[in-house]
């Protein structure tokens, strides 16, 4: 029996790669559907400022059994409250029990600056 012994840079080429890991999905970024029936307040996970509003994440069920119908916002000089409200589609029929991220971009009066944002559904 033989050894042979190589360089590292031919033993990279020899050696299988590791399978591409595929990156975590972001959250599904749905806009305001009007109408839904039985709209309840949700909490929401982050809310960061971009440009001149927010971008706020939370989990959520899959439509159309889960959707965002209203967005609340309060705006005062020190904070802004952000409420999020979800209800199901009319005839949605049979809803599978799933979690998702969602995420939705809210429209500011003015930018966030330097006021803290707050969870209406808190």
């Amino acid at each position: 029996m033989r050894l042979l012994v190589v360089g590292a840079a031919v033993a990279a080429l020899l050696v299988p790669a590791a399978p591409a890991q595929a990156a975590a999905p972001g959250p599904k970024v749905v806009k305001i559907q009007k109408g839904a029936l039985n709209p309840h307040k949700v909490r929401w996970l982050t809310a960061r400022p971009h440009m001149r509003g927010v971008r706020v994440v939370w989990w959520s069920g899959v439509e159309p059994c889960t959707v965002l119908t209203r967005v609340a916002v309060k705006e005062t000089r020190k904070t802004v409250r952000i409420t999020l409200y979800e209800g199901s589609v009319k005839d949605a029929g049979m809803c599978v029990a799933m979690a998702i991220k969602k995420a939705t971009y809210v429209r500011l009066k003015n930018p966030v600056g330097k006021r803290v944002i707050f969870d209406g559904a808190r």
